[in-house]
């Protein structure tokens, strides 16, 4: 499924590198055999999106935030902080975060987009078991996933949506953390009647739990992603 959707979209338009907010990769004039207008957003909440002049129709890509790490150690603190990323009416939901001592941490899901896929789950945590690590940050369509470690738990590659992972345990044997995880994707044609202006919001990864006592931090998630190109005559 990955494969076709990306197929789909590189067989239209080669996608250029994310900007550090926003940006506009083609001409914005429409007209006849006019390159397609692609812009990138990593950033941003209640932002404007304006549709280029002669616009017939839009294909937005985007994942939500993914969730942060537990923590592990006596005390220590769950995930906390991820958040949906949103284009217009499309929504692609963000990662749950994960826990101390948590169980499988559920991935994001997308509403009101032509294709919605949910994101990888994040790892259980085991039962209280001396020198071992947290569990893994859940994997989003774009990867990026924090990687299980033996002490703080890996963040998830930026503006991935991947989750990151639980704090490991140390020689005592106390609770590990469970893995945040990842945002859902979506990908969406929007057709005529298009609107002016499209509101967005880019999705923030969650923060990675703080360690108890003989445990280690939760790694951060990472926030989404929304690639919008504007198809002309």
């Amino acid at each position: 499924m990955r494969r076709t959707i990306r197929n789909l979209i590189l067989a239209a338009v080669f996608f250029a590198p994310a900007s550090a907010h926003g940006q506009a990769y083609s001409r914005q004039g429409a007209g006849l055999g006019a390159a397609p207008n692609i812009q990138v957003f990593t950033s941003g909440t209640s932002q404007t999106y304006t549709t280029p002049t002669g616009t017939l129709y839009l294909i937005v890509e985007m994942v939500g935030g993914g969730g942060g790490g537990g923590a592990s150690g006596t005390g220590g603190t769950n995930g906390s902080g991820s958040t949906a990323t949103t284009f217009g009416s499309l929504t692609a939901n963000a990662g749950g975060n994960g826990a101390n001592n948590g169980a499988v941490t559920a991935g994001g899901t997308a509403t009101g987009c032509t294709i919605g896929l949910t994101g990888g789950s994040g790892g259980s945590a085991s039962a209280s078991l001396a020198n071992t690590p947290g569990g893994g940050g859940g994997i989003s369509f774009f990867g990026g996933s924090g990687a299980y470690t033996s002490g703080v738990g890996g963040s998830a590659a930026a503006n991935t949506g991947g989750g990151g992972a639980g704090g490991a345990t140390t020689a005592s044997a106390v609770v590990e953390g469970s893995g945040g995880g990842a945002g859902g994707y979506c990908w969406s044609v929007i057709t005529a009647p298009l609107s002016a202006t499209y509101t967005y919001t880019v999705g923030a990864g969650g923060t990675g739990g703080t360690a108890g006592t003989s445990g280690f931090n939760g790694g951060n998630g990472a926030a989404g992603i929304i690639k919008v190109i504007a198809f002309f005559q």
